[in-house]
C-alpha cells in the first residue's frame, strides 16, 4: 500500500536518456558496424604489457563473451570476431557534443540536464504539445512518440542507439531506464507513480536502485533492510535510526526512503542538482599493482603538480587537498582522506600536503588506484603572506610556478619535466597524450587533468 498521496506530488514529463554503451557504440559507429551486432571492445594500452583496462564493450561483446568494462586485457577471451580499438576521447566529447545539440532541439535549455558524457535527462512538459501536436493522442502516447522521434534523430545523425525512460519525475525516469528500458527491444520504459509498487517495490537487487552502493547495502541489512520493498516500508524506529546522521545515514537515509517511495521533487529548471562546492582533480587506474611506497609517491607528486596547475589556470587558490588510494584487491586498505590547509597554488606546498597525507594513512597495502582533489576554492589574485617564508621565497615560487606553466603550454606538458619522472613507476610522461586519463586521438595533453 503507498505510503504517500501521489497526487499531492508534482507530475512532470521527464525522459532519462542514456546512450547504449556508447564508447564502444561510437567506435562501431564510425567503421560502419552495426553497434548492437558487432564485438567490440576499447581497450587501454598502458605500456604494452597487457595490464591495459577494458574501458568499454559492445552489447554482444558483453553478451558472448561475458566480460565487464573493468575487466583486464589479458583476461580478455579470444575470438575471431572479436575488435579492439584504442580509445579516443576527443572522439567521443564531439560525437556528445552533437547528442545535446538534438536534445536542446527539443526542450529549452533550463528543462535540459547533462547528467554524464552518455547520460542526459530532459523534462518535456513544456514542450510535448509543441513537438507532438495531435490533440486525439493520449498525453503517454504523445511522451512515446517523442521518445521514438528522439531515438530516430539520434540514430539518424550519428548511428547510436538511445535508451529512454520516461517518468513522472526523475528519479522514476532513471529507474525506468536502468531496470527495464535496456532491456527492451524498443529500448523504451515507463514508469510513473502508480507503478511504485509493483515495479519500484521488486527491483530484485536492493543495489540496482539508484544512490544504493555496495557500502550502503550493508549498513541498510544491518538495520534489516535488504530489499527496496522493505526500505519504502520503514518502521517508526527504523526510520529514526535509518535518519540519524550518527548512527544511520542522515540527510542521504531520509532520501533514500523517500526515493524507495517514488519521491522525488526535483524540478530541472527550478532546482536541477548542484555541486555545493566547485572543486578541481584527478584520478587514475594505474597501469599495474605498485607496492612500492616511493613509486607510490611520484605519481601523488605528479598528480599534484597536475593539478596545481589546473587550479592556476583557473585563476584560484585551495584551502583543502583530499587524497584517495585505492587498493589493488577490493577496498581492503584504501583510504580517502582530506585537510585543511592555508590558501595556495603553489605546486611545493601541495605536494608536500599530500605526500603527508599519504604518509600518515599509507600502511604499505598494494596499489591500483590514485587520485587528489583541491577544494574550499577562492577566486582571486591576492596572496596571503606566512610566517615560515620570506615575501622574497614566495614570489620566487609563484614566478617559477608560472613560468613552467607558461613552458608547457607553448610547448607541451613534457617539454619540461621533473627527474622523477623519468624513473619507473612515474606515469605524468606516458599521460601527456591524454585526454581525461584516455587516449586523445592525438590531441590530448595533460590540460584539464
Amino acid at each position: 500500500m503507498a505510503n504517500f498521496d501521489y497526487s499531492l506530488e508534482p507530475k512532470r514529463d521527464i525522459l532519462f536518456i542514456d546512450v547504449k554503451s556508447f564508447y564502444a557504440s561510437v567506435e562501431c559507429a564510425m567503421r560502419g558496424y552495426d553497434p548492437l551486432r558487432t564485438m567490440l571492445v576499447v581497450m587501454s594500452q598502458a605500456d604494452n604489457t597487457g595490464n591495459g583496462l577494458i574501458l568499454a564493450s559492445s552489447p554482444m561483446a558483453k553478451k558472448v563473451l561475458g566480460i565487464s568494462n573493468v575487466t583486464r586485457a589479458n583476461n580478455l577471451p579470444n575470438h575471431p570476431d572479436l575488435i579492439k580499438v584504442p580509445p579516443r576521447m576527443n572522439l567521443y566529447v564531439q560525437e556528445n557534443m552533437k547528442i545535446n545539440r538534438i536534445f536542446r532541439s527539443y526542450v529549452a535549455d533550463e528543462d535540459w540536464l547533462p547528467y554524464s558524457i552518455d547520460e542526459s535527462v530532459i523534462d518535456v512538459t513544456a514542450s510535448l504539445n509543441l513537438f507532438v501536436p495531435n490533440p486525439e493522442m493520449s498525453r503517454r502516447e504523445k511522451r512515446w512518440r517523442l521518445a521514438r522521434m528522439i531515438q530516430r534523430d539520434v540514430f539518424n545523425q550519428t548511428g547510436l542507439y538511445v535508451t529512454v525512460g520516461i517518468g513522472d519525475n526523475l528519479l522514476l525516469a532513471k529507474l525506468a531506464m536502468d531496470n527495464e528500458a535496456k532491456h527492451n527491444r524498443s529500448l523504451l520504459a515507463e514508469w510513473r507513480y502508480d507503478d511504485v509498487e509493483s515495479k519500484v517495490w521488486n527491483i530484485p537487487e536492493i543495489t540496482d536502485f539508484w544512490g544504493i552502493s555496495g557500502r550502503t547495502q550493508k549498513r541498510l541489512y544491518r538495520l534489516g533492510v535488504d530489499t527496496i520493498r522493505q526500505l519504502a516500508n520503514l518502521s517508526p524506529y527504523q526510520q529514526s535510526v535509518l535518519f540519524n546522521g550518527k548512527t544511520g545515514l542522515g540527510a542521504i537515509g531520509n532520501q533514500l526512503y523517500h526515493h524507495a517511495n517514488g519521491i522525488d521533487r526535483t524540478i530541472i529548471s527550478e532546482e536541477a542538482p548542484q555541486t555545493k562546492e566547485k572543486s578541481y582533480g584527478n584520478s587514475q587506474v594505474l597501469p599495474k599493482t605498485y607496492t612500492s611506497a616511493k613509486e607510490i609517491e611520484i605519481v601523488v607528486k605528479e598528480m599534484a603538480e597536475q593539478v596545481a596547475s589546473r587550479i592556476r589556470r583557473h585563476g584560484c587558490l585551495t584551502q583543502c587537498v583530499s587524497l584517495f588510494i585505492g587498493a589493488a584487491r577490493g577496498d581492503e586498505g584504501s583510504f580517502h582522506r582530506q585537510m585543511r590547509i592555508p590558501a595556495t597554488d603553489n605546486t611545493r606546498e601541495l605536494s608536500k600536503h599530500c605526500i603527508n597525507l599519504f604518509r600518515k594513512y599509507y600502511n604499505g597495502f598494494p596499489v591500483r588506484h590514485v587520485g587528489i582533489t583541491y577544494s574550499r576554492l577562492l577566486f582571486t589574485s591576492t596572496r596571503q603572506l606566512d610566517l615560515f617564508h620570506t615575501p622574497e621565497e614566495s614570489e620566487k615560487a609563484e614566478h617559477l610556478d608560472q613560468i613552467i606553466d607558461r613552458i608547457r603550454e607553448k610547448y607541451g606538458f613534457t617539454a619540461i619535466v621533473h627527474a622523477t619522472s623519468k624513473v619507473d613507476g612515474a606515469r605524468s610522461i606516458k599521460r601527456a597524450g591524454l585526454v581525461g586519463g584516455h587516449d586523445g586521438g592525438g590531441a590530448g595533453g595533460l590540460d584539464g587533468l
